[in-house]
């Protein structure tokens, strides 16, 4: 699973590579548009409707009244600190994409360049299933504004490599010291975060084997090919290995940037660090904002980041539903059934849905943008 996994990414990213270094004819970039618009719309259609059923559920319980009698209440000061941790956050994506590039790429590109790669990266990961267009649609961006394929890829690559480290390693590190409230709360939960955690787990691992074992990678992902072609579940077998080949090279040339530039994998983790830890730092907020203390700050980091290995793997576009539903779990008893619900939509507000719609509108400014350049600019 986790393997196959990976072979999809590859098999994406090298298609989104071939779209831009090659001359397509018109009336495919046609049908490619059309496409690419329907799985948009498909998928935000879907996202719209888990979200509706989920609050429909929710809301079983708690009148419109009270619910905004609890927002209400809640004090402005604390919701603004929950919002700025969230535009912190969504602005760190493109932060270590920067750094990356930095050390990787000869020619400057701005700052505000690479958080608007950071920005189309989160709106593509929200709205498709298990985020799966998120990092090919970077990539596609990247190149059409000039970054050089290889560079591209492997800033990506990397700053991918420490997400999926810092994702593991925040509940990991907090386990031990609130293991008895993780494990209270969790619930029906306790399956989806073992399951998040053995993926999260089989990712890194295959990553460390591509990047620092010579064949065993190439072999593991020879037999899973093998495997699915033989269940017919793959076409073109022969094509996908050598797109494969080309990825585990990529790997590669990834362990040798961490050996030159040591320092590059520890600027990454700690970017990744603040990232997260400001996306898990949100509900504590939310919770000050109802005047409530009893419990700290880290009990909410802790709960919120096993929450987020419980449904970041799901292949639901922005995890609508899971994570809806998976608040209302983990944190009720912190909480107190009465504020659930409106610190759970508070929550994901400053969380998901702001950040969805200002992602969006800078996603469509980096098309506009782009649009102007091919206009005025045509390519020789």
């Amino acid at each position: 699973m986790i393997v196959s996994g990976m072979i999809c990414n590859m098999s994406d990213q090298t298609q989104t590579q071939l779209s831009v270094e090659e001359q397509v004819p018109p009336s495919g970039k046609a049908d490619s548009t059309q496409k690419s618009k329907r799985l948009r719309l498909v998928s935000t259609l879907f996202m719209l409707a888990l979200i509706v059923v989920t609050l429909v559920v929710i809301f079983r319980d708690t009148s419109l009244g009270e619910l905004w009698g609890a927002i209400r209440s809640a004090n402005l000061w604390w919701l603004l600190g929950a919002l700025f941790a969230a535009v912190f956050a969504s602005l760190m994506f493109g932060v270590a994409l920067h750094i990356a590039l930095r050390a990787l790429y000869g020619k400057p590109i701005s700052l505000m360049r690479n958080i608007g790669f950071g920005y189309i990266g989160q709106y593509y990961t929200a709205i498709t299933p298990a985020g799966v267009a998120g990092q090919p649609m970077q990539l596609y961006y990247m190149l059409a504004y000039g970054v050089e394929v290889s560079y591209a890829s492997l800033s990506l690559l990397l700053v991918n490599a420490a997400h999926q480290l810092v994702v593991l390693l925040i509940p990991t590190v907090l386990f031990p010291f609130r293991a008895s409230l993780i494990l209270q709360n969790l619930g029906g939960f306790l399956w989806f975060f073992l399951l998040g955690s053995l993926i999260n787990i089989g990712l890194i691992l295959f990553l460390l084997f591509a990047m620092f074992s010579r064949n065993f990678a190439g072999r593991i992902v020879h037999k899973v090919i093998t495997l699915l072609a033989k269940m017919r579940i793959l076409k073109n077998p022969e094509k996908l290995e050598a797109r494969a080949a080309e990825q585990i090279a990529l790997y590669k040339k990834g362990a040798e940037v961490f050996k030159r530039h040591k320092w590059l994998l520890i600027a990454e983790l700690i970017s990744y660090m603040l990232l997260l830890g400001s996306q898990f730092v949100i509900p504590y907020f939310i919770y000050r904002s109802f005047n409530l203390s009893a419990y700290g700050m880290v009990d909410f980091i802790a709960l919120q980041s096993v929450l987020y290995l419980a449904v970041c793997f799901l292949p639901i576009p922005g995890s609508a539903g899971a994570s809806e539903s998976g608040f209302v779990q983990l944190f009720r008893v912190l909480f107190q059934s009465a504020l659930i619900v409106p610190a759970m939509l508070l929550s994901r507000v400053a969380s998901f849905y702001f950040i969805l719609l200002l992602s969006g509108a800078v996603s469509l400014a980096m098309q506009f943008v782009l649009n102007h350049r091919k206009k005025h600019h045509p390519p020789a």
